[in-house]
């Protein structure tokens, strides 16, 4: 994967400010996302940054990370299914993408890359896949 130059950061060193920490009665998630933000970007996997983005956690600073991981596999997997990595990069709101254009541009070659390997897939997630990635490439 190419370097991303903010690849030796953390979340909370790009954005900023360090976040206090979570209730001891945080759910799994509010503590994994909490421990998520101070990892260097770099060193996140691909189940990490799928958390981070299902939960907008840290978007325009793993972002980068996250595309350089779809353009490797478009289809790659966290702990769930092929392409819920893609799943949850789709699923970013319209205006993160407005925002960021040069980013638009890789997210659709990887949705168009997507969309020629989901026909391969089978299993309940194949068919919603599909369907994210024609809506995405549509708009």
């Amino acid at each position: 994967m190419p370097a991303n130059p903010s690849d030796q950061q953390s979340v909370e060193q790009i954005e900023g400010p360090a976040w206090p920490e979570p209730a001891s009665d945080a759910t799994y998630v509010i503590r994994r996302v909490h421990q998520l933000r101070r990892v260097p970007v770099g060193e996140l996997s691909i189940e990490d940054v799928r958390i981070m983005l299902s939960q907008s956690i840290g978007t325009v600073a793993i972002l980068p990370r996250v595309l350089d991981m779809l353009e490797e596999n478009p289809l790659s997997a966290g702990d769930f299914y092929p392409g819920d990595l893609l799943v949850a990069t789709l699923g970013l709101r319209r205006e993160h993408w407005s925002d960021h254009v040069g980013l638009l541009d890789r997210a659709r070659r990887v949705a168009q890359r997507a969309d020629a390997m989901t026909n391969q897939l089978s299993g309940a997630q194949a068919p919603e896949l599909r369907r994210l990635v024609g809506e995405f490439l549509s708009n």
